[in-house]
């Protein structure tokens, strides 16, 4: 009998993982859960969390060859020190809580540059620029998550509305004056100011189209799964959603035999590489378009740690065994003597 290849899980919390617990099972892995502090630097090994396929134990084991990093936000401190151990790269995930302002710039010097909406640093000219356009911009966190905090400034003829995830506005200014000293007092450099995209409505609901995008067990990135989500009739944006449906199902209802799915894919994977080889490993990610009225593709975000349990919802066996076994596949491969 084989013996079982160790995967850690790196992680600030000793507790055990259950969704990768099928997909370890499956592929005959054991999974560690790492966290910092009960890493032994001089023995190298580590007082885990193990599961070995069918129980959790704790248990002292030597230091993994490969980590999934479940870390939410910056590099970890970690990552570096365990890299110098067991080979650069073989920690992946360096960076799950992306700046959308860096993300742009990234984006912005690949061809990819025209998929995106114009994004700036929120500052009264940019605004101001903005604005002149079709008299709306979005503002929202440079590192938010889940759509909070994402504002709509629209033109009403002399005046300007503000709403937050609604389309019943919050606050009205008559001036723009008025408008950026609301923003400057409550808002700040931790937010962008981005061009509105008047997306493409599915049934009376504005829509996007999520790729999750994972490193299969070759090393190369894959789109693993696509969603659609349809927003609340009363919203904006999709972060919120009334329903999720296959990415293809939605865009064939919207854009009837325009074949944008095997289009966005293509961008899907391009993005992500091109975010990898700036911010450090990688191994998934999704990234989330909107199609306009005219049918012109927009890159709208990226996600570092996408929630994989949202494809449940589509009801599909064997696409979530694929999200759940893929990082997995991928540890596997960085594992490799070889590499």
């Amino acid at each position: 009998m084989t013996e079982q290849k160790l995967i850690g899980l790196l992680t600030p919390f000793f507790q055990p993982i259950p969704a990768y617990e099928r997909a370890a099972a499956a592929l005959g892995v054991e999974l560690a859960i790492v966290t910092p502090s009960r890493v032994d630097w001089q023995s190298e090994e580590v007082q885990a969390l193990a599961f070995d396929g069918s129980k959790w134990e704790e248990k002292l084991v030597p230091l993994p060859g490969a980590y999934y990093n479940r870390f939410y936000g910056p590099k970890p401190k970690v990552v570096n020190r365990l890299e110098l151990l067991v080979g650069k790269g073989r920690v992946f995930n360096h960076i799950t809580l992306f700046d959308k302002l860096d993300v742009h710039s990234i984006l912005s010097q690949t061809p990819l540059e025209k998929h995106l909406p114009a994004t700036y640093i929120l500052q009264p000219e940019n605004v101001v620029e903005l604005l002149k356009g079709d008299g709306q911009a979005i503002i929202k966190p440079r590192t938010g998550q889940l759509g909070v905090g994402i504002y709509l400034v629209r033109k009403k003829g002399k005046k300007f509305q503000l709403h937050l995830g609604t389309k019943s506005p919050i606050a009205s200014f008559p001036s723009t004056e008025e408008l950026l000293d609301w923003l400057e007092a409550n808002l700040g450099r931790g937010y962008i100011v981005q061009q509105y995209i008047p997306l493409a409505t599915l049934n009376g609901r504005v829509f996007d189209v999520r790729f999750l995008v994972q490193k299969d067990g070759g090393g190369m990135w894959k789109a693993s799964g696509v969603l659609s989500r349809l927003s609340l009739t009363y919203s904006y944006i999709t972060n919120v959603s009334h329903s999720l449906l296959p990415g293809g199902k939605a865009l064939q209802q919207a854009f009837p035999g325009q074949g944008y799915l095997p289009k966005l894919e293509k961008l899907s994977l391009q993005a992500a590489s091109a975010v990898e080889q700036a911010l450090g490993s990688l191994g998934e990610l999704s990234v989330d378009f909107g199609l306009d009225e005219q049918g012109r593709i927009w890159i709208i975000e990226l996600n570092g740690k996408p929630m994989k349990s949202m494809f449940s919802a589509l009801g599909d066996a064997r696409l979530m065994k694929t999200v759940y076994e893929r990082p997995l596949c991928y540890a596997l491969h960085l594992c490799s003597p070889s590499l």
